[in-house]
């Protein structure tokens, strides 16, 4: 059984340069954890252009962190 943990990332507003050491951090904090990436789904907010990216992580549920 996997236990699974979402987090949002703001990209609306901000430069792709900034969403993406935003992510990266994101994913290291997670690793270290031991979470893996599962998917990743932008979101469209407010009719605009991507305003979040939603990043699913999984790990065993027996997995502390």
């Amino acid at each position: 059984m996997q236990q699974h943990h979402v987090v949002e990332v703001r990209a609306t507003g901000y430069t792709p340069e900034a969403v993406t050491e935003k992510m990266q951090e994101v994913l290291d904090e997670h690793d270290a954890q031991g979470w893996s990436l599962d998917s990743i789904q932008p979101i469209i907010y407010n009719s605009s252009t991507t305003g979040y990216l939603i990043l699913v992580f999984v790990r065993p549920r027996n997995q502390a962190g």
